[in-house]
């Protein structure tokens, strides 16, 4: 009985050599692909401009300090049975804050396409709130405090949320 075929001589250098080129060819396509998307979908930045941002770093530095100056305590909340996101204000002593026009984006971290423009209206004495809807996973509320006159912000706000999961 003859043996015909790739094999008809056992494994040989040209099949190596095959399995080889096979292996790396598909290995460099997936990884290419996994690049494109990754580069494609992202473009690193949390900011439109982050060149404009960064000169005006010295400006954003002077702004943190006299936030932090401040001493104001803020607590987020999110109730999502109600759909209703709360903020309270206080300041060093724990006199609420009020009179403060609050307005943000939530969103989530990674992405924009959920991204939601809230406007918070003071409901109680240093406390804000919001309707919003949020769907379960990971949120992040960047939100900016003027004083009742409008003009510069007073205070910024960055925090990250969990919606826990409804079943």
């Amino acid at each position: 009985m003859k043996a015909e075929g790739w094999f008809a001589n056992g494994i040989q250098g040209r099949h190596v050599l095959a399995m080889l080129a096979v292996f790396f060819g598909v290995m460099f396509a997936v990884n290419g692909l996994l690049v494109y998307y990754a580069v494609d979908t992202f473009s690193g930045g949390d900011r439109p401009d982050p060149y404009r941002s960064g000169l005006r770093y010295n400006d954003t530095i002077g702004e943190s300090a006299r936030q932090a100056a401040l001493g104001w305590q803020t607590e987020v909340s999110y109730d999502d049975t109600r759909g209703r996101m709360t903020l309270r204000f206080a300041d060093k002593s724990k006199t609420p804050i009020v009179d403060l026009d609050l307005r943000g984006v939530l969103g989530r971290p990674a992405t924009d396409r959920e991204d939601q423009e809230v406007v918070f209206e003071h409901i109680a004495n240093g406390v804000y709130a919001a309707d919003v809807q949020l769907s379960s996973g990971s949120w992040v509320l960047a939100a900016i405090a003027h004083d009742g006159q409008g003009g510069e912000p007073v205070y910024r706000l960055k925090r990250r949320l969990y919606v826990a999961d409804k079943s």
